[in-house]
């Protein structure tokens, strides 16, 4: 008769959990003191204003809020379960051991990874169940409401547990040295963000404005997991109104906690694949897997030769010399491969390895190569109109410098002016060489200026840039093309700064007058509220801003803080609160807008003069007159 195949075995299950049960007991009370002790205590607690009742409902239907803690305890706690019970891989005499009990290799690793998901999900599964028993019992007419969102903590927990520790288990299985594990665990969890943020990095360098790729960025969340799934276990509570609950919103992203929960799954499978070809002798290697060993060498020594490169070029204050730049990335890039070897050969002898660190050198030569000469035109790239279906604008730009400017468009002539004005900032960069990013461009300009551009396009994709320092010079003001005669056709679209239009569905709730100047106390930069005038005398001042603005007397900008600016403003600023409703919804936002004031705004300074707004303590002030302000 033929003897069955065992995957499972309940005496070695057993003893693994006897031995470690600090571990999995340590685990359980943190949920102890958070789920059935805290239920307790919201229950005996008299002392405590509102109801009893009342209070119990609100801490069990926003229990899911724990998650974003729990994903933590999971991420840590995977990885010690791992730890513990596969940690005979990493003693030889352990190893040989446990591989000369009679038993196949899957069940060895099936029982001991039983083991460990059994330190997380059964504390998880005891203390569920404990709260459930108090919530029937001290709200059982609440049930209904209490007991889904506790499963959902409950089945939430368990996923992210899943997958931490068979991310663990996988990790495990790459290694035979005890402190490799939590290194390796911690590396592969930021590894991909680290990367993209590297060679993002490298880019800006090189490529004038260059912000990264939203999409890219997008992908790269998926692989640094405990980032993802801390956005994914984000809660928005429920609130008690009318002597019920009311939902605001549930747990943001549970499709993401399940999507890595599968992924758990599969890295076991994955994980017993390796197990089932692993030698037993490797118990002691920092990888030891030879399959791995190259990709483990060439990637730390990628990764030191961006890193620490990008680091002592900025260190020694070389960052803008792109030969410079190259050299450290290159010298780094060698270290950590003898340094990668070091760790693979257990010996300080591996310089006969320079073959392999003379290749590392040749490929960061060839990838700073590209990117100083640009091969696929990063630094030119730019959409076409048709293809612009909107443009998000931050920028500081003109005097009076009111605020710094953040406006969507969507005209297709407001998009253009933009595109004309960066595409005379690339046009400008490769006139002058190119080189690296440094932000510095010598003294030889009388402004700069700050852009961030971000095109939404038609097919859904993006493309940002963003510029610092960029130089304007007033000798060119007239000169068509250059990128001072660009950035002041902007200017001049006063709608695009000043976009009044926008606040005539809103409710004026304030208004004051800033940067006055105070007489009696002799002080520049006065304030002063117009709580003395009632909130029709407000409109009509609205009023007159507005019919000011329309004629042209005020919300001009000029591009340079020179004398025409200072004789044409003054620094007295009129700032309007508004009380504005969102679009669709009943509940409203509060927002402010400041309007300089100029000599010519004559409909706004006549409403000021006829209700005798400043008295005889207050004057405008002006830039170029002196401590003396303005009279009217």
């Amino acid at each position: 008769m033929r003897s069955g195949i065992l995957y499972f075995n309940k005496t070695l299950y057993t003893k693994t959990m006897k031995r470690f049960w600090p571990l999995w007991a340590l685990y359980g009370l943190f949920w102890m003191f958070a789920l059935p002790l805290t239920c307790f205590t919201l229950y005996s607690d008299r002392y405590s204003s509102g109801n009893v009742t009342e209070r119990i409902v609100d801490w069990g239907c926003n229990l899911p809020s724990l998650l974003p803690v729990g994903n933590v305890l999971a991420a840590a706690f995977g990885l010690f379960s791992a730890m513990a019970v596969f940690g005979y891989l990493y003693s030889s005499r352990s190893s040989c051991m446990m591989h000369a009990l009679p038993m196949r290799r899957e069940a060895l690793f099936l029982t001991q990874y039983a083991v460990g998901l059994s330190f997380l999900l059964l504390p998880q599964l005891a203390m569920a169940a404990l709260t459930a028993v108090e919530l029937v019992c001290m709200v059982p007419s609440q049930c209904a409401l209490v007991l889904p969102a506790l499963g959902m903590w409950l089945v939430c927990q368990c996923g992210l547990a899943l997958f931490y520790y068979s991310f663990a288990v996988f990790c495990a299985m790459f290694t035979g040295h005890i402190l490799a594990l939590p290194v390796f665990y911690g590396i592969l969890n930021g590894l991909v963000m680290g990367v993209y943020t590297l060679l993002t990095t490298l880019f800006r360098s090189f490529f004038y404005g260059y912000t990264g790729s939203e999409f890219t960025g997008r992908i790269v969340t998926w692989f640094t997991p405990l980032y993802k799934l801390d956005t994914a276990c984000s809660w928005n509570y429920y609130y008690w109104d009318d002597s019920r609950f009311h939902l605001l919103s549930c747990l943001n992203e549970p499709e993401v906690v399940a999507a890595y929960a599968v992924v758990g799954v599969l890295l076991t499978l994955a994980a017993l694949w390796v197990y089932r070809t692993r030698h037993a002798e490797s118990a002691g290697d920092v990888v030891s897997i030879p399959l791995v060993r190259p990709i483990f060498k060439y990637g730390v020594s990628f990764c030191s030769g961006l890193a620490f490169g990008m680091f002592t070029s900025v260190f020694f204050g070389m960052s803008g010399n792109a030969y410079s730049l190259t050299f450290w990335i290159i010298l780094w890039a060698v270290v950590g491969y003898f340094v990668a070897e070091m760790f693979l050969r257990k010996s300080f002898r591996v310089f006969r390895a320079w073959k392999g660190s003379a290749a590392m050198a040749g490929a960061m030569l060839l990838l700073c190569a590209a990117c100083f000469l640009d091969l696929f035109g990063i630094t030119a790239q730019m959409p076409r109109l048709e293809e612009v279906e909107s443009l998000y604008v931050n920028t500081r730009m003109g005097y009076p410098n009111d605020t710094r400017i953040r406006m969507e468009l969507t005209d297709k002539e407001d998009i253009q002016a933009f595109l004309d004005l960066h595409r005379a900032v690339v046009n400008w960069w490769t006139e002058k060489g190119g080189g690296l990013d440094s932000g510095w461009f010598g003294s030889d300009w009388d402004e700069s200026l700050y852009l961030t551009l971000e095109y939404r396009l038609e097919n859904g994709s993006t493309l940002s840039r963003e510029y610092y320092s960029i130089p304007l010079r007033q000798s060119e003001l007239e000169q068509e093309g250059s990128i001072t005669w660009y950035a002041n056709q902007v200017l001049q679209r006063r709608k695009l700064f000043l976009d009044l239009e926008r606040y005539e569905g809103g409710r004026l709730t304030e208004v004051q007058l800033d940067d006055l100047y105070d007489r009696e106390n002799d002080e520049r930069y006065a304030m002063l509220y117009l709580d003395m005038v009632t909130g029709v005398q407000l409109e009509e001042l609205w009023q007159a801003v507005r019919q000011d603005f329309d004629e042209g007397n005020i919300g001009q900008r000029y591009l340079f803080n020179d004398l025409t600016c200072a004789e044409n403003t003054y620094t007295t600023r009129l700032i309007f609160e508004w009380d504005m409703p969102h679009t669709g919804q009943n509940t409203s936002y509060t927002t402010s807008v400041a309007i300089t004031l100029t000599p010519h705004a004559w409909h706004t300074l006549d409403w000021l003069k006829s209700h005798d707004v400043l008295g005889e303590r207050y004057q405008i002030s002006h830039a170029n007159l002196g401590e003396d302000g303005v009279e009217f």
